[in-house]
């Protein structure tokens, strides 16, 4: 299994319209084959972080993931409007959560 976590930094002032668009993004999301887990949330609206988690079978999925319309979207209307440090971690199944 893959695994995202990280953190996305924006401005406090952008910070409800992203975050909303990626809520949006959630259920869709979570119906992809290959995800485990999505989820969003507001880590600390003053700084303007939000946090990130997903789960996905493996490489592929999230690839696929990453290359839906949606997605290149959100990355088009919020353009240097945020940045992020995420981190992608192999779990094995035999590793603990």
């Amino acid at each position: 299994m893959i695994v995202v976590t990280g953190q996305i930094f924006t401005d406090p002032a952008t910070l409800p319209d992203l975050f909303a668009r990626l809520q949006q993004l959630c259920e869709p999301s979570r119906s992809e084959d290959g995800c485990t887990f999505y989820h969003m949330g507001v880590e600390d609206a003053e700084k303007g972080v939000l946090m990130a988690m997903e789960g996905w079978r493996d490489m592929d999925a999230l690839q696929t993931h990453l290359a839906q319309p949606a997605i290149a979207k959100l990355l088009a209307d919020f353009d240097g409007k945020f940045s992020n440090k995420v981190s992608i971690h192999e779990v094995s199944s035999t590793q603990p959560m």
